[in-house]
């Protein structure tokens, strides 16, 4: 299976759906949308969406169901908390999740001790400029997810100031930048975002919706609109 940080490191654009719930239908809806990767939650409230998702023992086989039904990567949101050791990680790992990603400040330090795994931090809104650059130069950290728009502006249409914010932080950043669709990002929007080198972009259900028909076309027309550039 292709690796997930092969396929942001390429020229072509990638498009990752997380999903809106841990269900083989969402999955699959996903994947044959056109979808390169998916991304499943544990233990957080999904603040787009108001689902709350269980421990990763809790949610453990729905999570399975999915990693055997779909034939491509899959990474995982492991919650907002750092009570987590090494063998949770590696747990996920032999499950079959080829990535991990979370907000930083719920990645426990412990993390930099984790194998075979790669690993997404997110920055939220309250991070510094400075705080975004020192968390890229970590040699752990393979992938970043500026996921900077506050909660309370989720789904409001993108405005040119946020193209302009995420041309920036593209510019200052080193390692791979997967854009979340935290506005309510529109096919026509994808211009743009290309134009700025935001070729990475991960849709969730701020665009996608919850029923796995809205996931499988809302994906599809995010490919299409992808490749044609």
């Amino acid at each position: 299976m292709t690796q997930l940080l092969d396929q942001l490191k390429s020229d072509e654009p990638c498009l990752i759906v997380s999903i809106p719930t841990n269900t083989v239908e969402a999955a699959l809806a996903a994947q044959d949308g056109g979808a390169d990767a998916v991304k499943v939650h544990c233990n957080v409230t999904h603040h787009a969406t108001g689902v709350t998702f269980g421990t990763l023992d809790e949610e453990e086989p729905r999570l399975r169901a999915i990693l055997e039904a779909i034939d491509i990567p899959a990474g995982l949101v492991p919650g907002e908390t750092l009570d987590l050791d090494v063998g949770y990680f590696e747990k996920a790992r032999d499950m079959g999740f080829t990535t991990m990603d979370a907000y930083a400040q719920f990645w426990p330090a412990i993390v930099y001790k984790v194998e075979g795994l790669e690993l997404a931090a997110a920055f939220d809104s309250s991070y510094s400029w400075e705080e975004m650059r020192a968390l890229d130069s970590l040699p752990w950290v393979d992938i970043v997810e500026p996921s900077v728009v506050p909660v309370e502006e989720y789904g409001r249409l993108l405005s040119l100031r946020d193209v302009a914010a995420y041309r920036a932080l593209i510019e200052m950043l080193d390692k791979p930048v997967i854009i979340p669709t935290q506005r309510r990002i529109r096919t026509d929007d994808i211009p743009a975002l290309l134009s700025v080198g935001a070729k990475n972009l991960m849709i969730g259900a701020v665009v996608t919706g919850k029923k796995p028909e809205d996931v499988e076309r809302v994906t599809r027309e995010f490919r299409q609109a992808l490749d044609a550039g």
